[in-house]
């Protein structure tokens, strides 16, 4: 709580999405306290540096935020804690909610009964550590390190060496302050451009990760900056997906009762269980009918679970309806890339919304060039 770093306001591992190193709020050790009262912030308040804020301040400071979390449950050494030590794919989420945000990462490591760090602490941390070092090991983006200099709405594109990638990196030159506002990224993939994520705050270091895809070039906008942006680096990277077991992955953000598919029984494809598995002979779409409007921002597609993965989809078309007779083609790079070798959950994001009541997966290649259709899972994302 001094004038070096400043506490994120939980112990849960998780930065603000929207985080200022460049903020109104005073370090804890200053005695002045008046312009924290009068603004009626803390450490845990959601704003702490947009401008409506800054311009009713007097004063600011760089007073970066630290992410604190424990390794295991509690924060000293327990024997019976010896196997709930975090799942390496719990960390790896940690670090690009924490570091991937604009914060640093305290990472707590208690001491057992010896002074040592206990065998299960000590594997966990190497592995950590080897996955963070591999997934950053190789920048796709080609001369991504050179000085941009921004203004609000300027766009770069960069070109990019080709292979799978999942993960966008960029950062600022934090010796001339803290200055964008709002970005958002698009990669260039089979012939288009398509959106695959933005953000608020950049600062030290902002990562956003997306479903892999082949990218020849990736487009940045500065969509709102204070001033000058000095961007420093802009990075493209495949880091592994990781299964937690300790955790059940969240498909979708709209409960799928109700929901009902269209033409033929396909309720094993959203009935919230990856062991169950709508399967058809034939490159058949999924048509479903939500029951209701809704505005949707994504979609994920979950493969069969098993060794079996016939019918995985790799090329597909994704619609959306209000009356089931109308459809719209969503913007979406139209293929699930690396799926054959990594069978894992993928999230698409369209980068804009739809209001919609029915949505329809459209396969147009499946991974062999078979003539079969399976879906583990499908669900809707709000954003």
């Amino acid at each position: 709580m001094g004038d070096d770093v400043r506490w994120v306001g939980n112990e849960g591992g998780l930065g603000r999405t929207t985080e200022w190193s460049a903020t109104v709020l005073s370090p804890g050790s200053y005695e002045d306290k008046t312009q924290r009262n009068n603004l009626k912030i803390s450490e845990t308040s959601k704003d702490l540096g947009s401008r409506a804020l800054v311009g009713e301040a007097d004063k600011m400071y760089w007073y970066p935020s630290e992410v604190d979390v424990s390794i295991r449950p509690g924060w000293f050494y327990h024997a019976e804690e010896d196997n709930q030590v975090r799942s390496l794919a719990n960390l790896a989420n940690i670090y690009f909610e924490s570091v991937g945000c604009n914060s640093v990462l305290l990472l707590n490591i208690p001491p057992d009964r010896r002074g040592l760090l206990h065998e299960n602490d000590v594997k966990r941390i190497k592995e950590f550590g080897d996955y963070i070092k591999s997934s950053f090991a190789d920048n796709r983006v080609l001369r991504g390190d050179k000085l941009w200099i921004a203004k609000s709405g300027n766009s770069k594109t960069f070109k990019v060496n080709t292979g799978i990638v999942n993960t966008f990196l960029i950062q600022e030159d934090i010796t001339k302050g803290q200055r964008v506002e709002n970005f958002k990224v698009e990669i260039f993939s089979n012939g288009a451009w398509h959106h695959v994520g933005e953000g608020t705050t950049i600062g030290y270091k902002r990562i956003i990760r997306f479903s892999d895809s082949n990218a020849s070039k990736v487009r940045v906008t500065i969509t709102s900056t204070r001033g000058n942006a000095n961007i420093i680096n802009v990075g493209l990277y495949y880091a592994a997906p990781l299964a937690d077991k300790q955790s059940k992955v969240k498909l979708s953000d709209v409960n799928s009762d109700g929901w009902k598919s269209v033409d033929e029984d396909a309720s094993m494809a959203f009935d919230g269980k990856r062991e169950s598995a709508w399967k058809v002979d034939g490159l058949k779409p999924l048509t479903v009918d939500m029951g209701r409007d809704i505005e949707i921002s994504g979609f994920s597609y979950s493969p069969v679970n098993g060794d079996d993965l016939t019918g995985t989809i790799f090329k597909y078309n994704f619609y959306v309806s209000k009356d089931g007779k109308e459809w719209i083609k969503c913007d979406t790079a139209g293929e699930f890339s690396n799926i054959m070798h990594n069978p894992v959950p993928y999230f698409v994001r369209f980068g804009k919304s739809y209001n919609a009541r029915y949505f329809r997966l459209e396969p147009t290649r499946e991974i062999n060039n078979r003539a079969f259709t399976s879906v583990g899972e499908i669900g809707v994302l709000l954003k």
